[in-house]
């Protein structure tokens, strides 16, 4: 069996999912609770097995409101809504602001803290999906949307997530609403573990020539709508010359945002179903502690990258995979696909986001993790 099944709270239903590939070189932990990756097991350089993301033992830490969305589904909107804030068929929403004045990750309950319905997909390869259905005027956001999330963890040791997602209707009183959708996964990654170092400064990062810039950001993190090149911030740039370039070498430069917090650009194939576009390789990371490498590639126009600037200290502590020691800022690092935040507000953006048509509109995207354990003197920098 490379898919099991275990409760980890009868009274809440929470159930946590692991995947193992044939080779038993890549596990992955899942929960139905927020769809979270709780656990990423892979060898490093030794051949000892890492725990690479953060998280926690038991469902309960995932209700602090000092987890900052460990390894958790964020929607219906992930990143942030300017003002909190959009127009939909010409009818005003408003959401909870979460974020200064903003909106962020789909409201105070966002997908994140919902339970989803699983189905074994496949024992081999291991593959799950998660569904939930989230009903219209959930967090304020209009229209029944049916959301899909599938994990699949695969022999080359990578990690597939699909997301799908359509509008339904509840009952047949119910009108069909249009809607807005932006979904991603905001696992953190720890490349050495957080035992082995507790901030991820010494990561290398490489980004691949598909990442064509960045966008700029407002004094709240919002997109102004202007696209930056590498000239413009030079900080940003992990492409050509600056790849393999540490995280934190030139982070004090990014004053404002305590860190990287950035949406960066692939393309600009503004639809809501990128997941027939070519799958796009766009990061490589390194951890030199522990010889793991990992690869980010995505149908999205965009990612964040994030590297836990806001985390706080004093409060959680890892897992026991991790030896229990306290998180603190930078612990880890995300890399969050999806569409351009505040996309509904940017007319030349919105199309990316706006579902529709109940019977023909679908969001859907694909994302894959891989893993690969190397020496640092044969790591190869794109």
């Amino acid at each position: 069996m490379t898919v099991t099944k275990l409760n980890l709270s009868a009274d809440s239903k929470v159930d946590q999912y692991t995947l193992i590939n044939e080779n038993k070189t890549l596990a992955v932990m899942v929960l139905n609770y927020g769809a979270i990756i709780s656990h990423i097991l892979t060898p490093d350089k030794t051949g000892k097995i890492r725990d690479v993301v953060l998280g926690f033992d038991d469902y309960e830490s995932y209700k602090s409101p000092h987890n900052r969305y460990f390894g958790a589904v964020v929607g219906r909107f992930a990143n942030r809504i300017g003002q909190g804030k959009f127009t939909v068929d010409g009818q005003d929403y408003v959401l909870a602001t979460n974020n200064g004045s903003n909106a962020l990750h789909g409201g105070e309950c966002g997908f994140d803290k919902q339970l989803w319905q699983v189905e074994i997909l496949s024992q081999q390869p291991a593959s799950i999906q998660l569904t939930y259905v989230s009903p219209d005027g959930d967090q304020g956001y209009p229209g029944t949307l049916t959301t899909h999330v599938t994990y699949t963890v695969n022999n080359d040791d990578t990690l597939t997530i699909d997301y799908h997602a359509t509008l339904s209707k509840r009952g047949d009183d119910e009108q069909l609403h249009s809607t807005i959708v932006n979904l991603t996964n905001h696992t953190y990654f720890n490349l050495a573990g957080v035992a082995v170092n507790p901030v991820i400064l010494d990561t290398k990062i490489s980004m691949t020539d598909n990442v064509k810039g960045y966008l700029e950001l407002d004094e709240t993190g919002v997109p102004t709508g202007k696209e930056l090149s590498w000239s413009d911030t030079p900080c940003m740039n992990f492409t050509g010359d600056a790849a393999g370039t540490t995280i934190g070498k030139r982070i004090q430069e990014l004053v404002k945002t305590k860190g990287y917090d950035h949406p960066y650009v692939l393309h600009h194939e503004f639809k809501t179903d990128t997941s027939g576009l070519p799958l796009q390789k766009a990061v490589e990371a390194y951890s030199p502690e522990t010889g793991i490498q990992l690869t980010f590639s995505t149908t999205e126009p965009a990612f964040q990258f994030y590297t836990g600037n806001w985390l706080e200290s004093g409060h959680i502590k890892a897992k026991k995979s991790q030896d229990q020691v306290p998180i603190e800022p930078y612990a880890g690092f995300c890399l969050e696909s999806s569409r351009f935040p505040d996309a509904p507000n940017k007319p030349d953006w919105r199309a990316s986001v706006l579902l529709q048509d109940g019977d023909n509109d679908v969001y859907a995207s694909r994302t894959v993790f891989g893993f690969q354990a190397i020496n640092e003197e044969h790591q190869v920098v794109i």
